[in-house]
């Protein structure tokens, strides 16, 4: 079977790998990844390198990104990515590809797969995130898949009360999750040392910009910088870069103006790669921000997360997520009753054994799918 595995993010990818090496150990499968998107930015960190230095069996590239974030360019780097997949689509056939998430880039590459009536196996929809358009475009996604997999029963129920039918739908749990307790990570000076981190301790901070009310941003951005230099009397900030969404450069800017400021207090770090984040997770005293990542996979490293704003509204929370609004004080406020907590010890709701192998079952037992020899 030939597969074709969309990633245009460094985020997507590092939740791809489990699957991704179970694709590549079993014969039954030929796997092309497609690469564009974040990947493809040197700003971003240029992660297709990761890419190339996992040996997939054949990598392609797609499309450019635009280098403003402003509404205008998101909008017009949509069409023009619709535009580079439909070439693609016309020049390449998969028997099935593998999306995953809701960011702007994968619902284009998507939507040009629509008139080529390629099956889509979307990981991840049913979910809710009203601060942000990936919303929207996590149901398009979903509109245009054959075969849903997601993350818990609640977001398989949301996913049939928007499809319309429970045909295609699977509650299989976190792909980057899978066998966590046998991955082994680097060492926190291997980390330090590659990325020039000058410190051990420390909290851990992503923000990406709000898409919803995207006006708001540079104040956000503002508020931000304040709350993150009040807490460098007390802390040391380990910082990864802000998405290329609608005005995530106003966040970088205030990050690098805060590196530049106090460069032996903070570090800014536009890509870590998974297992050095996973690394970052377990090292750090806490983390802060509104990433996914600190309402999916924190709380497997026993980590509180202080998720600001809106964001992630609406994603079900482990209890180790502290709400709090975009207000500087508040923000604070909840700072100090994280720095007070212990290690949380309390279980991952989206843990779930054996999700690559469920994947595999289930596409592996499906007639219609065309079996390719390659």
């Amino acid at each position: 079977m030939k597969i074709g595995v969309l990633t245009s993010s460094r985020a997507d990818y590092g939740v791809y790998q489990p699957l991704l090496m179970k694709f590549k150990n079993h014969e039954g499968f030929y796997v092309e990844v497609i690469a564009f998107g974040m990947h493809l930015q040197e700003k971003q960190g240029n992660t297709i390198d990761a890419i190339e230095s996992d040996e997939c069996s054949k990598i392609h590239t797609v499309g450019t990104m635009p280098e403003s974030d402003s509404v205008f360019d998101i909008a017009s780097g949509y069409g023009s990515l619709v535009s580079d997949f439909a070439q693609f689509w016309n020049q390449h056939t998969f028997d099935l590809i593998f999306v995953l998430g809701d960011r702007w880039e994968m619902s284009a590459a998507v939507q040009a797969s629509i008139p080529f009536e390629l099956k889509v196996a979307h990981l991840y929809g049913g979910e809710t995130t009203l601060g942000a358009t990936d919303n929207i475009y996590r149901h398009q996604i979903s509109l245009a898949s054959h075969y849903h997999f997601t993350g818990t029963d609640t977001y398989s129920d949301r996913l049939r009360a928007l499809i319309d039918t429970k045909e295609g739908i699977h509650t299989v749990g976190s792909i980057s999750l899978e066998g966590l307790e046998s991955i082994v990570l680097p060492t926190w000076l291997e980390v330090s040392r590659q990325f020039s981190i000058p410190f051990n301790e420390f909290v851990l901070v992503t923000f990406h910009p709000e898409s919803v009310g995207a006006s708001r941003n540079e104040d956000y951005a503002q508020t931000a910088f304040v709350v993150l230099e009040k807490l460098i009397n007390q802390y040391n900030i380990l910082i990864t870069g802000a998405n290329s969404d609608v005005m995530g450069s106003l966040f970088n800017q205030q990050f690098e103006r805060l590196q530049e400021l106090y460069p032996t207090k903070v570090k800014l770090v536009s890509a870590l790669g998974k297992l050095n984040y996973f690394k970052a997770m377990e090292q750090c005293s806490f983390m802060l921000g509104n990433t996914s990542s600190g309402i999916i996979e924190a709380a497997s490293f026993r980590k509180f997360v202080i998720n600001v704003g809106d964001r992630q509204k609406g994603r079900l929370r482990n209890a180790n997520v502290l709400d709090v609004p975009f207000n500087s004080k508040k923000i604070l406020e909840m700072v100090n009753r994280a720095g007070r907590l212990n290690t949380y010890e309390g279980e991952n709701m989206f843990v779930k054994p054996g999700t690559t192998e469920m994947i595999i079952e289930i596409i592996s037992n499906d007639k219609g799918l065309q079996k390719s020899s390659h």
